[in-house]
């Protein structure tokens, strides 16, 4: 998984989401009674800004409004009453292909495969394991909401999954990285299955033997071609958001990252360029190398740190420093946080 800090993306591009979202919680927190005036102040957008839901927007505007809701209605599970009565258009496309998929397993693989089309930086996993499919989510606005957005998400693919199936035994639990807003009791009435709160991820839990149940409206057909649309979106967005050698860059940092690699030397050989090369491309861009590899580390650090059956050692080492207390005093630095005081803050010290 491939996460860039705040910094870094707001200078290499700015990180986008379908509008339809932006738009359906702009909406909701209209209807809840927050001013427009108020609304505007906070994300500078105006209604008519919403109106090409297929279009997008910049992601930060979600959590801002969220927050808003937050402060004006605490501790109450905002995002679930929202998912109770928000369309399915408001996945877009995606939405309206998976209900033509043969079964719920290539209906939640084009979920995965097609992530981007909702979000720039959203992550989405399918793991089959033993008797479970575990759907994993994560956002890195998750950090600013405190969970809103992922509870609105988990909560309409449930309900997206309910519909395409006609029935509703296939969700088996559904776990949370927060702390829930208001009682546990709530969440498990809407969701009907056992809630678990402050879990390494969110994600939906499934029976596995229901990926093999067929949707009500399977038409091979159909989903090819709406397939086919995605495709086209999923390009377009990339193309315009990501001139072609900095996609590749974004690309060679992530697999660099995986390996525990995050040398200047190395980075370079991975874009097939010499380092001169690799750095005026990137100064390009008003950053610099170190800058790259320090988000690249933040990024990894805050992932390997949801392990709790990883100490703060093993991951110094594998973000490639060879000394702990250098990567404490990077980890302050990007966070204002030791790893220990943003692992007790995930309760997972």
């Amino acid at each position: 998984m491939r996460e860039l800090n705040r910094t870094f993306h707001d200078k290499l591009h700015s990180r986008q989401m379908l509008t339809s979202i932006v738009a359906n919680t702009f909406n909701y927190a209209v209807g809840r009674g927050l001013d427009l005036k108020q609304i505007k102040a906070a994300t500078g957008i105006i209604q008519t800004d919403l109106i090409n839901s297929e279009s997008r927007l910049p992601e930060e505007l979600v959590p801002t409004i969220w927050k808003l809701l937050g402060e004006a209605y605490p501790r109450q599970p905002l995002a679930l009453h929202m998912a109770s009565a928000a369309p399915f258009s408001t996945f877009g496309q995606l939405a309206q292909g998976v209900q033509y998929a043969e079964d719920i397993r290539s209906a939640l693989r084009a979920f995965v495969k097609y992530r981007s089309v909702l979000s720039d930086q959203l992550w989405l996993d399918l793991i089959e394991s033993g008797s479970e499919a575990i759907l994993q989510a994560y956002h890195p606005v998750g950090e600013i909401d405190g969970g809103y957005g992922a509870e609105f998400g988990l909560a309409l693919t449930k309900r997206l999954v309910q519909e395409i199936l006609g029935t509703n035994d296939a969700v088996v639990r559904v776990e949370f990285k927060h702390e829930p807003f208001g009682s546990s009791h709530v969440y498990e009435n809407f969701f009907g299955v056992t809630v678990c709160f402050q879990k390494d991820h969110n994600a939906l839990v499934l029976r596995r033997e229901a990926l093999d149940l067929p949707t009500q409206g399977q038409d091979i057909h159909l989903f090819q071609y709406i397939q086919g649309n995605l495709d086209l979106l999923q390009d377009h967005w990339r193309l315009h958001h990501n001139p072609s050698q900095i996609s590749a860059l974004f690309d060679a940092i992530a697999r660099n990252a995986e390996l525990s690699e995050y040398g200047a030397e190395t980075l370079a050989q991975q874009m097939n360029m010499s380092l001169r090369t690799l750095q005026r491309l990137v100064q390009e861009q008003g950053l610099t190398i170190r800058q790259l590899i320090d988000n690249a580390r933040e990024a990894r650090a805050r992932q390997l740190l949801t392990n709790s059956t990883l100490s703060v050692a093993a991951i110094s080492a594998q973000l490639g420093y060879s000394d702990e207390r250098a990567f404490r005093r990077a980890f302050q630095r990007w966070t204002d946080k030791t790893p220990t005081e943003f692992r007790r803050r995930l309760g997972r010290a």
